[in-house]
């Protein structure tokens, strides 16, 4: 049985009644068109036999025997009361009157609706209201009949006739009208003083007549044979956020999307299928209502509409040289044909460091530091400070955002402004963005229709030193307990260790010093015009731009730090200005003859980006500290400028085919032209072709009830990478100064070596998948196989130094790699009942990649120093995945000497070796929605199986060779012969327990409650009389559990952020944690009101 607010509606079967939620059946459709022959159906003869049913049981039966649908209230009709019936060829009125005896209930028929009310149902004549109007398709704004108009939670109910209109009587001014039917999204309107109520319905499309997003076009989910992944808008306004990668967060199998930090102005690190570069970016392409941008950060996420994942290079070969990393197309919302409509959100989110670790306290640092032979006079130092205590904190964010959408039948709107005033956990770490954006379209006549995309933000954040041994996370483990913040002697300066090294400031001096400020102001938008040339023929003409001016500043007084006093104050300012520009010509065609359709696409993109920054810093500020500015130094830096500019020429083609709606082809084609390179090579060409087989098409399997729709793809296609350093073919040179004959001789030497062969790198890619629909479109599931192989990596490959570079380094395509994988993907509806719907989407994909072939052998990456000595921790070698860790193998304790035993190598071999893997064997996502009346719950889970993690901070907080503090692990140390412990003994500047090894490899697994919604929609009797439409109150909390067996701070480690001139060690060190700055457990109560 199916219920509709407050009524129910019995269905023909188990499917029906689950998929049909809030509607009636499709029957309605025609009901105000054969009203007129309503008395024919009451002329349909029945002929039932039963003992003892129910009244349920009977009413299904009609609708089983009929084209009738029962409207009644749940509080009303007793539809448990066992009857017996047995009636042949009677009428429908004959019937009814059977099937309610005893109740004192009435029917009346409306078409082919029955409803059921009590028999003594007598409107109120003194406040009843006649309302009347028409109701509109948002698509061609025409009439619809056939729609069901009802009072709600009453009976009342009426149809609208063949041009739309409707007359409904409703009991007063506070009673709220119900609009609804099949394929068509349900309003509900507030009647308050109007006596005429015209509407405007959306149309609810089907799964397979989607329209998704592609490069420089749409397309029919039906229809797609690439391998794309679609978050709508119901996913993305499920989960409150502040920035767009946690929109896509484990929504989309073989899209790992990790936060690079928990630093509130962190990005994400977001791979498609593995990581296809090693020194060239691995981030996908970023495509922003059809304008590329470098940033996804600065996005409001309540402005996004959809997101579109192009995963595999047939759909990806559109976007060619930009392709290898897959591409991520964001489409903003529009206006749309109806009255304005205004949204206002606002939440406050409080947020925890969700974990921390335990440290030595005074006591177990002075008894630690005697056993090491250090000695001071101890009696000085008081203090037990617990330094995670002062510099986390109980961080607050406030997010305002306000929007207003509508139009007519020419001119649609979208108008937004947003505010966001974000904490970090940290002390002093802190985001402040504020974002306009509107779009607007207009159809100028039926031959020429132009519209614009702006958004406009501002973005300034205050960051802390993180994946460093100075950083801030490093330092509040290793952090000496026995000082405070403040150095009593000097009240204006930082405290410091007095153990050594004296020379490393406390954790709130590294928050506070030097100051950090970042500011960001960019622009981007667009410009169409679309002509209509001949039926199916569009001309589209698109300008894009993005223009951002960003300035970093530092400033470190001269009072208040050890380096700042040396230095007498310390000032530095980055300022960059970036700008981008494509235009984008393109001619469609669309035509079909009989059963071939056709969809033509040719145009011509070009693009130019252009970047320059300069870097001033300087020092000596006399004992200021009010003076910040880098001018205001005595002693001037040299001032270092760069400029770089990038130039694309492209043309690009695609055809889709079908025929019989059953054999589905897709064809690209892209020839981009890149400065990149020499002229040789200065041309790329990017193929790709897919094809889709559509079998529950084939008339052989139209037998199949339970499957609605099998389709079966498979792609191939090409796509590329020039994210290389600009003028990286060129021999760079770089300034250098010598002494000849007393005299200094200013000169430039070369930095790299020329070369006029770079090309570019190339991804060819094999995809098969299945899509498939079942049970009436309640299961939706698809599973893709994928194998891919890059080429012509670009490496700098080392080169003997009687070259003459200074470097001693060469760029060069040098290498290969390969991912494959498989991915699947299922979405269900659960139970959708009355008042109670779940619905379920989960995801899982295996991804495994590996290096092919490298020249060089072998590349060390991942430095990291965790005292007087810097150690590669991973490497890059033919037939190992990129993330492979690099360092001896512990084989524990010697009880004996209390020394790391480490595997010796054989003769001539290599004692250190691979000793664990950053990658995941896979990853998955998990949502459940739930609805009950007016709440609404929403879990998302995700997590990772299989990786393991590096554990860099241990080498600093167990090392237990110098004056630092250390772990409370270390309490388990080994101290005398004998001992049998994991720990072993404290050595005073001896580092060889310390070494990079299998000892610091940790489990990576996780599985964390990403986020936890629950929402009130507040009764609409209640927002009658302010004529509001929707106000929902909601509570969510983010990285609510979490489970690993990860010692550190979080097992969400996405890369190290070693300093490097390309993407070496981002690439090919992920997995590596040495402070980074953890994840926060936040807790969010928000207010979202439409009106």
């Amino acid at each position: 049985m199916k219920h509709f607010k407050g009524i129910t509606v019995p269905v023909r079967c188990q499917y029906e009644k689950i998929l049909r939620i809030m509607k009636i059946t499709a029957l309605l459709l025609f009901a105000a068109i054969i009203q007129s022959s309503a008395n024919g159906f009451s002329q349909s003869t029945f002929t039932i036999n039963k003992s003892v049913a129910s009244v349920k049981k009977v009413i299904k039966e009609i609708e089983n025997q009929s084209e009738y649908s029962v409207f009644y209230r749940q509080d009303q009709l007793d539809v448990n009361k066992k009857i017996s019936i047995a009636v042949k060829n009677v009428s429908i009125d004959s019937l009814m009157k059977e099937v309610l005896t005893g109740q004192s209930l009435t029917f009346k028929v409306i078409g082919k609706v029955i409803v059921i009310k009590p028999s003594n149902e007598n409107a109120d004549a003194v406040n009843e209201i006649t309302v009347s109007g028409t109701v509109y398709s948002a698509t061609g704004n025409k009439p619809i009949p056939g729609i069901t108009v009802s009072e709600k939670n009453t009976t009342n109910v009426t149809i609208t006739d063949a041009n739309g209109r409707y007359t409904i009587r409703v009991k007063s001014s506070s009673s709220v009208l119900v609009f609804h039917a099949v394929n068509f999204k349900q309003a509900e309107v507030a009647v308050g003083d109007q006596k005429v109520i015209n509407v405007t319905l959306e149309e609810e499309v089907k799964i397979l007549d989607q329209v998704v997003v592609v490069g420089y076009g749409s397309q029919k989910k039906k229809d797609l044979t690439g391998a794309v992944a679609v978050i709508g808008s119901k996913e993305l306004e499920d989960r409150p956020n502040t920035q767009f990668g946690y929109s896509i967060e484990g929504k989309a199998a073989g899209v790992q999307v990790v936060r690079s930090s928990g630093q509130p102005q962190a990005g994400f690190s977001i791979k498609v299928r593995g990581t296809s570069s090693i020194t060239s970016g691995s981030d996908p392409l970023y495509v922003v209502d059809g304008v590329p941008t470098y940033s996804t950060n600065e996005i409001n996420p309540a402005d996004i509409e959809t997101i579109t994942v192009l995963k595999d290079a047939s759909s990806a070969a559109i976007y060619g040289s930009s392709g290898a990393n897959g591409v991520v197309l964001i489409t903003t919302k529009h206006g749309k044909n109806q009255k304005t409509k205004m949204n206002f959100n606002v939440s406050n989110m409080s947020s925890q460091a969700w974990k921390k670790l335990p440290v030595l306290n005074s006591t177990q640092y002075q008894a630690l530091m005697t056993e090491m032979g250090i000695s001071i006079n101890w009696a000085n130092y008081t203090a037990n400070t617990n330094w995670q205590d002062l510099v986390f904190r109980n961080a607050q964010t406030q997010n305002y955002n306000l929007s207003a959408s509508g139009g007519n039948e020419n001119t649609q709107y979208y108008m937004s402004g947003s505010l966001i005033n974000q904490e970090g956990i940290v002390t002093n770490n802190s985001v402040k963005r504020a974002t306009f954006k509107l779009n607007l379209d207009h159809k100028v006549n039926d031959f020429l229709k132009l519209g614009t995309s702006i958004s406009y933000d501002r973005w300034s954040d205050v960051d802390v030193l993180e994946n460093d041994r100075n950083g801030v996370i490093a330092r509040l483990l290793t952090a000496v307990p026995i000082i405070g913040v403040w150095d009593p002697n000097y009240p204006n300066q930082y405290a410091t260790s007095p153990v050594a090294p004296v020379d490393i400031e406390n954790p709130v001096s590294v928050v506070n010093q030097p100051q950090h400020l970042y500011t960001n102001n960019r622009f981007h938008g667009n410009a169409y015009a679309e002509l209509s040339l001949l039926p199916g023929l569009k001309f589209r003409s698109l300008l894009g731009v993005e223009h951002s001016n960003s300035i970093y500043t530092s400033f470190q007084n001269s009072i208040a730090t050890i380096y700042g006093r040396s230095m007498d104050g310390l000032a530095s300012e980055n300022d960059n200005n970036y700008d981008y520009w494509v235009s984008e010509n393109t001619l469609n065609y669309n035509k079909k003859i009989k059963d071939h359709s056709f969809a033509l696409l040719a145009g011509f993109v070009a693009s130019k980006e252009s970047n320059r920054g300069v870097y001033l810093s300087s020092h000596g500020f006399g004992g200021s500290t009010a003076i910040t500015t880098v001018t205001a130094g005595s002693v001037q830096g040299v001032p270092q400028v760069s400029i770089y500019t990038k130039s694309h020429a492209s043309f690009i083609g695609r055809l889709n085919y079908s025929y019989m709606d059953k054999y589905l082809l897709t064809s690209n084609f892209r020839a981009d032209g890149s400065g990149q390179f020499a002229q040789q090579n200065r041309w790329g060409y990017f193929p790709s072709f897919s094809a889709g087989w559509r079998i529950s098409n084939e008339d052989f399997f139209k037998s199949v009830k339970v499957i609605n729709d099998l389709k079966l793809r498979a792609g191939w296609g090409i796509v590329g990478n020039d994210k290389a350093n600009p003028y990286a073919w060129y021999g760079l040179l770089s300034p250098a100064a010598y002494v000849i004959g007393g005299n200094q001789v200013n000169a430039y030497v070369p930095t790299t070596q020329e070369n006029a062969n770079l090309k570019w790198e190339k991804t060819g890619q094999f995809n098969i998948g299945v899509d498939i629909t079942l049970l009436k479109s309640r299961l939706t599931i698809t599973a893709d196989y994928y194998k891919k192989k890059t080429t012509d990596l670009l490496l700098y490959v080392p080169i003997p130094a009687s070259v003459g570079t200074q470097n001693n380094i060469a760029l060069q395509n040098a290498g290969s790699i390969e991912n494959k994988g498989f991915e699947f993907q299922i979405s269900s509806k659960n139970i959708v009942k009355n008042d109670f719907t779940w619905n379920t989407d989960f995801n899982i994909y295996f991804n495994k990649g590996n290096v092919l072939d490298i020249v060089g052998t072998t590349m060390y990456t991942g430095g990291i120093n965790p005292a007087g000595s810097t150690y590669d921790v991973a490497l890059v070698k033919a037939g190992l995945p990129l993330g492979s860790f690099y360092g001896k193998y512990s084989q524990g304790v010697d009880p004996a000497t209390g020394n790391i035993k480490y595997l010796q190598a054989a003769a001539g071999g290599d004692s250190m070796g691979v000793i664990g893997n950053a990658n995941p064997k896979f990853a998955y996502g998990f949502t459940n929605s739930f609805t009950y009346k007016n709440f609404s719950l929403d879990i998302f889970l995700q997590g990772v199986s299989g990786n393991q993690i590096f554990n860099g901070t241990k080498i600093l907080s167990e090392a237990m060779s110098i004056g630092e503090n250390q772990s409370a692990t270390v309490l388990n140390r080994w101290q005398k012969a004998g001992d049998v412990t994991s720990m072993p003994k404290s050595t005073l500047h001896d580092e060889s327990n310390v070494y990079p090894s299998t000892r610091f490899i940790e489990n990576g697994s996780y599985l964390r409650v990403k986020s936890v919604t629950l929402g009130y929609n507040l009764p609409q009797t209640l927002l009658n009389r302010v004529k509001i439409t929707k106000c929902m109150i909601y509570v969510t909390a983010e990285n609510l559990l979490t489970f690993t067996k990860y010692s550190g701070f979080d097992p969400e480690v996405s890369m190290f952020n070693s300093t490097s001139q390309d993407n070496t060690s981002k690439n090919t060190a992920p997995g590596v944690d040495f402070g980074t700055y953890p994840q926060s457990r936040d807790f969010i109560v928000g207010l979202n009101i439409t009106f």
